[in-house]
């Protein structure tokens, strides 16, 4: 017998866009993002995590990496998110920001994007 449940989907990451790709690495530099999310059932959480994403990177003296969690309400979602990045420990180099969104019902969705830092 089929359920009568709806079935869950996924959040939806309608948009998700890092401002400046090419950041310059010095004192009060961030990364910022502007997203828009949204969820039939409503919105829970989303995850933003940055790795180092290039040769070498964990082989360096000060490796940089960042995670972090962010409540949400509601089924829709627009906003803009900024990360300090820690100068002077930043390596140059290309970053991947991963952003993960979850719904009220735990389901999740996620979307990868890259940076680079320039001396």
């Amino acid at each position: 017998m089929a359920s009568c449940q709806p079935k869950n989907d996924a959040p939806t990451i309608n948009s998700l866009n890092i401002v400046n790709t090419n950041i310059q690495k010095e004192d009060g530099a961030v990364l910022e993002l502007i997203y828009e999310f949204s969820d039939d059932n409503g919105l829970n959480q989303f995850r933003a995590s940055v790795l180092d994403n290039f040769i070498n990177a964990r082989l360096q003296s000060a490796p940089w990496n960042f995670e972090k969690d962010y409540n949400l309400s509601g089924i829709s979602v627009i906003d803009t998110l900024q990360i300090a990045l820690p100068y002077p420990d930043l390596e140059p180099g290309r970053y991947e920001l991963t952003i993960t969104v979850q719904d009220i019902d735990g389901e999740e969705t996620s979307q990868k994007n890259t940076f680079n830092v320039i001396d």
